[in-house]
């Protein structure tokens, strides 16, 4: 999930959180087992909501550089995890985390729903704290991780010292307490980042999956589930049918969705196919849960509205900045529908770090002007 903005604001923060570098070399790489996954010191980077009997959403707190959610199913001797994060030092806090209010079973099985940084850089951790465990993704997503994801690392680095730097410069302009408390957690977080991330090196999934893959489990089956091209071309969706919950990345989530490296064209066919799914809960890569189907039918609507708005301006010999100018929030219906903008908008304010003083307008307004240039660039993917 990436948010962009078009003031610069949202480009330089890139949302994330604490990282520890040292603390991860003491509790990870030079610690035991158990410390790794007890200590409490570790500072909790999640809010761990009870999603249905078995399954629960841990929620990422606000940080500079981003965190994503993930979803936890107990099965009934091991634990199976959707995502991994940002950053390795984030796994070790929320296995700590898991061990201190949920249950001591060990980690099984490790799912990437798809390739980007702040799903997949926290797999590494998972493999020392649990090498038996299974690292399992789409082949879609095994192959991205291993074309893009150190390149991906050395420009989310460069990024990183960018805005370090833009940071620092804010700060030292400050006027008010509340921009000097963000800006310096931002270059705090931000400097934490990029002294874990200088030596990591990516870990690839050694199970794949081309549609479907059951896990017949004592307590539940678990239903792991790739059903087309979205946010990216591998997402894996994971599918409790006995809890009724699907654990989607960013297939569907509580913020705007981030077409980047998405396929806005299929992107809804693909999200009616999840709907097939019998649910009455979605735990999603960022920000709240849902208890209703209604946000899988927001999402998709949005994303379908949009691209035929700038698939249509596009044909019309119409620029980018004028699809932007001309694209306003309240010229899509969909965004009204049920609330999904204020929703997006809501989300984003809370779960992102951001500079204080901004309003659900603005932020959505950011969103959709973001959206509007992702689409327009990735119509040519095809």
């Amino acid at each position: 999930m990436h948010t962009h903005s078009r003031r610069g604001f949202l480009r330089t923060v890139l949302g994330g959180c604490w990282t520890g570098a040292a603390v991860l070399e003491q509790a990870l790489f030079r610690a035991t087992h158990a410390r790794a996954q007890s200590s409490p010191a570790l500072p909790a980077l999640f809010d761990i909501e009870k999603v249905a009997d078995g399954v629960y959403a841990a929620l990422a707190r606000p940080q500079a550089l981003l965190n994503c959610n993930a979803v936890i199913f107990e099965n009934a001797s091991d634990l199976l995890i959707l995502d991994t994060h940002s950053k390795p030092s984030a796994v070790v806090s929320l296995v700590s985390q898991i061990r201190r209010e949920i249950t001591k079973k060990p980690v099984r099985y490790v799912v990437a729903s798809h390739f980007h940084w702040d799903h997949a850089q926290g797999m590494p951790a998972y493999r020392k704290i649990a090498p038996h465990a299974d690292l399992v993704a789409s082949e879609a997503t095994r192959r991205l991780l291993s074309e893009h994801a150190a390149t991906r690392l050395k420009a989310s680095l460069e990024q990183s010292q960018k805005s370090l730097a833009e940071a620092r410069d804010k700060l030292g302009k400050a006027a008010t307490p509340a921009e000097k408390s963000h800006w310096q957690r931002t270059v705090r977080e931000t400097g934490d980042y990029l002294a874990e991330m200088k030596n990591f090196a990516p870990e690839l999934p050694n199970v794949t999956l081309q549609e479907n893959l059951i896990l017949h489990d004592k307590a539940h089956e678990l239903h792991l589930a790739f059903r087309g091209r979205g946010h990216t071309a591998g997402d894996v969706v994971v599918w409790c049918p006995q809890k009724k919950v699907v654990a989607t990345g960013d297939l569907l989530h509580s913020f705007a969705p981030f077409l980047g490296d998405g396929y806005p064209r299929e992107w809804p066919r693909t999200l009616l196919r999840v709907a097939e799914f019998d649910f009455a809960h979605v735990a999603g890569g960022h920000g709240e849960v849902h208890h209703s189907r209604d946000r899988l039918y927001q999402m998709a609507n949005y994303i379908e509205e949009l691209t035929e708005a700038v698939a249509r301006g596009k044909r019309d010999g119409r620029t980018l900045e004028q699809l932007q100018k001309s694209i306003p929030p309240a010229s899509l219906k969909t965004l009204a529908d049920g609330g999904y903008g204020s929703l997006a908008a809501r989300n984003i304010l809370k779960y992102r770090s951001l500079p204080p003083g901004l309003g659900e307008a603005e932020v959505l307004a950011d969103a959709v002007g973001s959206n509007i240039a992702q689409i327009f660039a990735a119509l040519e993917r095809g």
